[in-house]
């Protein structure tokens, strides 16, 4: 009978232990769960996150594009003024209308270049296939650009419409071919 109590006793600490095994291993599986939860989580506001800056930096773009082609669209009208003012008679040129006008123009410059329009500069610097656009040679100093046709500028640090320019080529002595053609 002693030995029966004592197989009871290992029995009831077996199970006793198969009991405490058995919590154990679902608290671990429960920690592995929680932790994939977590790290889910983790991930979707990542994704979250990244989607917000994504969608804030396309929205910026957005705007940007429409400035530009909103500034794009406005520079003939700076053009027509400039045009219109070197083509002024002297008679006028003191007006009280025509400084009227001036100032409307000076606004409206003034309002562009606050969002970031800033004019190129052209004559007298050395011709820039990046942000000049030649349209005629002169004689000149070779590569010089010595009038512009048409004011270029930049929006926001970006080239928004080259100069147009004419550009200086040096002057050429005459061929003797040239000269017999000529009939020189």
């Amino acid at each position: 009978m002693a030995e029966n109590n004592n197989d009871e006793s290992t029995s009831d600490i077996l199970a006793s232990e198969q009991d405490e095994e058995i919590p154990e291993e679902a608290l671990s599986q429960e920690r592995d769960r929680a932790e994939e939860y977590l790290a889910g989580l983790q991930r979707a506001q990542a994704d979250l996150s990244n989607y917000i800056k994504r969608a804030e930096r396309e929205k910026l773009e957005i705007i940007e594009s429409a400035n530009r082609a909103l500034v794009l669209n406005l520079l003939p009208v700076l053009d027509d003024f400039e045009r219109a003012f070197d083509s002024l008679p002297a008679k006028f040129a003191r007006s009280s209308w025509t400084e009227g006008v001036r100032l409307i123009y000076n606004k409206t410059k003034s309002a562009l270049e606050t969002q970031g329009l800033t004019r190129l500069g052209a004559v007298g610097e050395v011709f820039d296939p990046h942000v000049h656009e030649a349209v005629a040679q002169a004689e000149g100093k070779e590569g010089v650009v010595l009038e512009e046709v048409r004011a270029g500028y930049m929006f926001k640090g970006k080239l928004l419409r080259p100069s147009s320019v004419v550009v200086g080529k040096e002057k050429q002595e005459k061929t003797r071919e040239e000269d017999i053609i000529n009939g020189g």
